[in-house]
């Protein structure tokens, strides 16, 4: 990646950290787009440190069509619904809006492949299997839910991105993703055991049990690489992969180790379901390897993702 051009949407996003400083690592050209331009700064300052960094951090997207990069990389979301109050419109605004804005340049440069940050939840909401390549996503359109518009929303960029067959494009479908720059606000299971750990409150979870495939940020920047070299090679690359772990992980197991390394106290009612905003997801994870089909293969397991990236959390105890 040394010397490519990538210019990153949403760089102050939880994704897009780990991206940045393993891009940084590998000498890649960046221009680094975000709402909030000190904060990004920052990061940089603390993670990177005063050594020579080849990028330019843009506040807002005004300057985004000044000049042609190698690689776009879509890293907005909108977040949690308690970040966005349940506003759930934002789902297709703020998608649309970006994921245009990435579409023009492309058109303009058709030689640049764009990153699209999509999800697993674009096979639906029925995850009492784990996805596989035939699974399908079945919608009650006249009985629509607002657990399912963010698989709407995914199901239709991606259906978008396939239309626009003679542009580079690659859908990376993350289904868990957990790092040392997680936000510790975002209500998600993990950020509520790193809270529990470090202020020493027991978690109450829900009694039922599931399971997840957190890739390792090392893996998801692998297969974005993959991504490019597939594209360079072949001069065309049109498609999405399922962002995968070399094996997921249980609930059950993520409890057992934080208990046991880190003497996390939960209760569990024995009752509780889910209350996710998208629907529950009992095995949300899936089997089709079709990153293979780019030279993609995991190396880390979902718990190796776990233990690696709190450890580095959890140095610093304390809220």
């Amino acid at each position: 990646m040394r010397k490519t051009r990538v210019a990153i949407l949403g760089s102050g996003s939880h994704i897009a950290k780990g991206l940045i400083v393993r891009l940084w690592r590998d000498g890649a050209a960046l221009r680094l787009f975000t709402r909030s331009r000190d904060k990004v700064a920052e990061f940089l300052r603390l993670e990177i440190g005063s050594g020579p960094v080849d990028a330019e951090i843009h506040e807002g997207y005004a300057d985004f069509a000044a000049d042609r990069c190698d690689v776009i990389v879509n890293c907005v979301g909108i977040g949690t619904g308690k970040q966005f109050q349940n506003d759930y419109s934002r789902y297709f605004t703020v998608n649309e809006q970006f994921d245009n804005l990435a579409l023009s340049h492309l058109q303009k440069n058709p030689d640049a492949l764009y990153i699209s940050l999509s999800s697993g939840a674009v096979y639906g909401d029925d995850f009492s299997q784990p996805a596989d390549e035939n699974t399908e996503n079945r919608l009650r359109v006249n009985h629509l839910d607002k657990s399912q518009f963010y698989s709407i929303v995914r199901l239709n960029a991606e259906a978008k991105h396939r239309a626009f067959d003679r542009l580079n494009i690659a859908d990376l479908r993350v289904f868990a993703y957990f790092s040392r720059y997680f936000d510790p606000t975002d209500g998600y299971f993990l950020s509520d055991v790193i809270d529990a750990v470090r202020c020493g409150k027991t978690l109450a979870t829900r009694g039922v049990n599931f399971t997840r495939d957190f890739i390792h940020p090392d893996d998801l920047y692998r297969l974005a690489v993959a991504s490019v070299a597939t594209m360079r090679a072949r001069g065309r690359l049109n498609g999405a992969f399922d962002a995968r772990s070399r094996k997921p992980v249980e609930k059950r197991e993520i409890l057992d180790f934080f208990a046991s390394n880190y003497g996390l106290k939960y209760t569990v009612d024995a009752t509780g379901g889910s209350d996710s905003a998208t629907g529950a997801k009992l095995a949300y994870y899936s089997t089709y390897a079709g990153d293979e089909q780019i030279g993609f293969r995991p190396k880390f397991s979902a718990m190796d993702a776990i233990v690696q990236e709190s450890e580095a959390i959890l140095q610093k105890r304390g809220p």
